[in-house]
């Protein structure tokens, strides 16, 4: 389908010859005549009789005109409605990010956003897998940096340490490891994620495993680190976890290779309003409710 020659046609039904409609679009009128019979041809039926002074629409053209006609100005009014939602603030957002980040980050997040921006409505999407944003028409993710995915677009969120933590009492009853090999005369408590068994570190440039096996081990990182609140051992924290805790570092010379949170979303020439407006009103948010330093 040539919506070109479709609307050409139109215009020289309305215009009702070919020379007011080729003043309309600006164009040739032997442009214009040659247009619509190529219409003619690709449909198989004549759409206009033309005479020396005037035309007139065949049955069949006039039909098809004013169903083309009501089709085009359904996607005119579409554009135009898109383009004021794009414009301003409105529509529905799509976000998906794991449990951890979903049940930490974004309720205050979501909750100030929501008072600006009433107009846009917000789905969340709480997965632990990585969603395929263009295949499950997802706007924006929250995942873990760096990606890997080179036809996103990434944008950072939440970066800092990401580590080895404990709580004061803790460190108090068993004392501070000075060393990796001190370590493993600690209470550890082992992530049963495939991400961290073993965990990946970084001392330097040089990376490293650490086993954190012991008696207690969780697939979940928020129980994870109830359980470092609690006392019960060591283990590793993504650091916006862990400073809404006010936990203490253990080692701080070892850094994870995982570089913090990064916003995803899939690569386009023109990104909505509201998901640039989303990022950067997270980003705001999180250091102004002091959810992460």
């Amino acid at each position: 389908m040539r919506i070109d020659e479709i609307s050409v046609f139109i215009n020289v039904v309305e215009a009702g010859t070919f020379a007011g409609a080729a003043r309309r679009l600006r164009m040739p009128a032997t442009t214009v005549s040659a247009k619509v019979a190529a219409l003619e041809r690709r449909l198989g039926f004549t759409l206009i009789h033309r005479t020396t002074r005037k035309l007139r629409a065949t049955l069949e053209g006039q039909t098809y005109f004013e169903r083309c006609r009501a089709a085009l100005h359904e996607i005119d009014t579409v554009e135009e409605e898109l383009r004021a939602e794009t414009a301003g603030m409105g529509g529905q957002l799509r976000l998906t990010a794991s449990v951890d980040i979903a049940q930490t980050l974004l309720p205050p997040v979501i909750a100030a956003f929501r008072k600006t921006y009433r107009a846009v409505a917000i789905d969340l999407i709480v997965i632990d897998r990585v969603a395929d944003l263009v295949a499950e028409g997802i706007d924006l993710a929250v995942r873990v940096g760096p990606l890997r995915d080179s036809s996103l677009i990434s944008r950072a969120f939440v970066t800092g340490p990401s580590g080895l933590f404990a709580c004061q009492s803790y460190l108090d009853r068993r004392g501070t490891p000075a060393s990796l090999d001190q370590l493993e005369h600690h209470d550890l408590i082992a992530i049963n994620k495939p991400w961290a068994r073993p965990l990946p570190m970084l001392v330097g440039d040089r990376k490293i495993t650490i086993d954190l096996s012991g008696g207690l081990a969780c697939d979940d990182l928020l129980t994870v680190r109830a359980l470092v609140a609690m006392g019960l051992g060591i283990s590793f924290l993504p650091g916006y976890l862990a400073d809404q805790f006010d936990l203490v570092r253990v080692l701080p010379d070892l850094r994870s290779p995982f570089t913090g949170l990064y916003f995803a979303y899939p690569a386009q020439k023109f990104v909505p309003a509201r998901v640039r407006e989303f990022m950067a009103f997270a980003v705001s948010t999180v250091h102004r409710l002091g959810l992460h330093p």
